[in-house]
């Protein structure tokens, strides 16, 4: 195992421990029963998804390496200082995925597949975690084509990339907030109450708050949303045409988007 796993895998479980124990004890919304059947499944796709992910031959971070051992990539060809160069990567990645977030709720074949993530009725730090394989496939392939056209660092992928997974489990997590920090932290993060509201049932509500991060994207572009119809412990979460409980999880949830009329 090198590096880069060892530290990919610390942060991760770090966070999803953490996460995971802070929603327990300070929880936005009552667990319904049997919730730990669907956070299981959400693990159960994680591990799924890296056996899945392992066969790819091509990857953001090697080719982050490729990119910069051939002087591939804007980045790459004129002397930029490190620290710009790396700033300048993680803006470019982070709109990258919220575009990528948008374009997968406005296309109606990768909205069947991102749907598999809308359907968990209920938000937890497993959530953030809860993406199709096809989904994760589609992702790594247009990271991969923006890192070699711009020339993004290696350096700069593994911070985005763990930047990423953390912040996706934690504004998925079912962490209250007090409301003071709210107000100060939803200005510079998305946070649980900001995401919860893209997963309620309503259109217009799903339809927004596509960022994982920084709300910047959704404000400078008009899809922010700060404040649901409903508080939030009664957002209606999920899709308006809810599958059957057994494919909300593991293995079932991998067939979900293909089900007729689904």
């Amino acid at each position: 195992m090198n590096v880069v796993s060892i530290i990919r895998g610390g942060s991760f479980a770090s966070a999803l421990i953490i996460f995971t124990l802070l929603q327990t004890v300070i929880p936005s919304r009552k667990f319904e029963k049997g919730r730990w059947k669907y956070s299981l499944s959400n693990l159960l796709l994680v591990g799924f998804n890296n056996l899945f992910l392992g066969l790819l031959p091509i990857i953001p971070y090697q080719m982050a390496v490729t990119a910069e051992n051939k002087s591939w990539g804007l980045l790459n060809i004129f002397e930029i200082p490190l620290v710009v160069s790396i700033i300048l990567g993680i803006l470019i990645l982070d709109v990258t995925i919220y575009f990528q977030h948008r374009l997968f709720h406005q296309v109606h074949f990768l909205w069947r597949l991102h749907s598999m993530h809308h359907v968990d009725p209920m938000l937890d730090t497993s959530s953030g975690l809860r993406f199709h394989p096809l989904e994760i496939i589609i992702s790594n392939f247009i990271k991969v084509t923006i890192i070699l056209i711009i020339g993004i660092s290696p350096l700069t992928v593994i911070i985005f990339e763990i930047a990423l997974n953390v912040l996706s489990m934690f504004n998925h997590s079912n962490i209250k907030i007090h409301q003071n920090i709210e107000n100060v932290l939803n200005k510079l993060l998305i946070t649980p109450a900001i995401h919860t509201i893209h997963h309620s049932k309503i259109f217009t509500e799903t339809n927004s708050n596509y960022g994982f991060s920084v709300p910047w994207w959704d404000m400078l572009f008009k899809t922010f949303t700060l404040q649901g119809k409903y508080p939030q412990e009664k957002i209606n979460i999920g899709i308006p045409n809810m599958p059957e409980t057994k494919y909300q999880r593991f293995p079932y949830m991998l067939i979900q988007p293909f089900l007729k009329g689904k």
